[in-house]
């Protein structure tokens, strides 16, 4: 099986896992567990909550994946437009620069949370809407679906990394905004951490500092595992 097919399947079982996941999570907000005001808050602002933006952006990059890698299956014997080569650098693009690190910031930081005070970062009243599997799907598959990409998407460290990132700083920027801007429209925050880290004012902007050191650190790390996969085709390619 061609890399370029190993690839599909991997967009395909995301598109099939949040997917799917997404219709059971709609199906269990409705009904008596509504009467929960915390479940009525959650339901309102979940496309505001940082796990949900990063499964958004994995659907996205999952399916702009599935559409070039079919269309240059059409055309592998045809002169390629230049349309489908701006699609794949973008989607290439938006992987290494934001996927790839918000994906392993996503799942450490709520597993190592989880473990440490759940409260923290994962209330009680989530159990009522978010089974085992769901939490694991958000939090714990997503690590496979990137790593499968890397493994079966031939490419190369960039010479400079400048372009991505700043993609990522603006794209945790603008979540901070949001973050903020939610707290002093509903008095709350997404997130329990942050909320007790703002009140003793000098943890929040320690906490946001580790976060994006976590962030740098985790771009990173894909280079690492691309010289490995990579590295040899590369050097031959060159």
């Amino acid at each position: 099986m061609a890399a370029i097919h190993m690839r599909m399947l991997g967009y395909l079982v995301t598109l099939a896992m949040h997917g799917g996941n997404m219709l059971v999570m709609n199906s269990l907000l409705q009904g008596p567990v509504m009467e929960d005001p915390n479940i009525r808050t959650f339901s309102a602002m979940y496309k505001r909550f940082f796990t949900v933006w990063t499964m958004f952006l994995q659907l996205f990059v999952a399916s702009l994946g599935l559409t070039t890698d079919y269309y240059t299956l059409k055309y592998r014997n045809k002169k390629e437009p230049q349309w489908l080569g701006v699609m794949r650098s973008v989607k290439n693009r938006i992987f290494a620069a934001v996927l790839w690190p918000t994906v392993f910031l996503v799942s450490s930081l709520f597993w190592s949370l989880y473990h440490y005070d759940r409260s923290l970062i994962y209330p009680l009243f989530a159990d009522k809407i978010l089974s085992s599997t769901a939490n694991h799907i958000l939090h714990t598959a997503v690590i496979p679906l990137v790593v499968w990409e890397v493994i079966f998407q031939p490419r190369s460290v960039p010479k400079k990394h400048g372009v991505n990132v700043t993609m990522l700083t603006v794209y945790m920027f603008a979540y901070l905004f949001l973050m903020y801007y939610t707290y002093i429209e509903q008095g709350i925050w997404m997130y329990p951490i942050f909320g007790l880290a703002y009140n003793k004012h000098i943890c929040f902007p320690l906490i946001i500092s580790a976060i994006g050191v976590m962030l740098f650190i985790y771009y990173h790390m894909q280079w690492f595992l691309t010289r490995i996969v990579w590295g040899s085709q590369v050097k031959i390619k060159k």
